[in-house]
């Protein structure tokens, strides 16, 4: 296990990747978490016809959660999918334009959806007058999780901007040395 992480930490580009790594190998858990809690709404549903109100919700935010972290972690140690039929195939310089130029629509992206899930979080915690509160799901559960999922999210999309930032930076610096 510590070999392995110790592979994907290497090929990550800045230290910010690193944390992000580190961090992912606790994040992990939340799968593990979200398995337990499901298990046991089995064990109460059929086994003692006792479902619980708050499984379902609970899970989807745990999963939706380590799902949207999974991204940047990816980007991290470029573990991503990517399909490099064609750029492969193409002389070294054209294969850095594509690189930087992949680097720019990924910034361009992480921008976007830091952009939107900022005007989608701050209506899940603000009153059209300003005031603070909460989103709840109005479920039966009622729960807070809409918030801090979305709020999750924007945190995650702020750093992809970052670390988008980042490697484009390291990528020009890295080319610029090579010619």
């Amino acid at each position: 296990m510590e070999e392995h992480e110790g592979l994907l930490i290497a090929e990550c580009e800045t230290a910010l990747d690193r944390w992000i790594v580190k961090l992912g190998d606790v994040v992990t858990w939340l799968y593990v978490i979200a398995v337990l809690i499901s298990f046991y709404e089995v064990i109460m549903r059929y086994f003692f016809n006792s479902p619980t109100v708050w499984v379902h919700e609970t899970t989807t935010a745990i999963v939706g959660i380590a799902m949207a972290y999974g991204g940047i972690y990816c980007f991290s140690n470029d573990s991503h999918i990517s399909v490099h039929i064609v750029r492969d195939r193409l002389p070294k310089h054209w294969q850095k334009r594509i690189a930087i130029f992949v680097d720019c629509l990924v910034l361009v992206f992480a921008v976007g959806g830091s952009y939107a899930m900022y005007y989608m979080t701050t209506r899940a915690i603000l009153t059209p007058a300003g005031d603070f509160y909460m989103q709840r799901s109005g479920s039966a559960m009622n729960s807070y999780w809409p918030t801090v999922t979305k709020l999750f999210i924007l945190f995650v999309f702020v750093i992809l901007v970052l670390q988008a930032f980042l490697h484009l930076l390291k990528k020009i610096r890295s080319y610029r040395e090579e010619e």
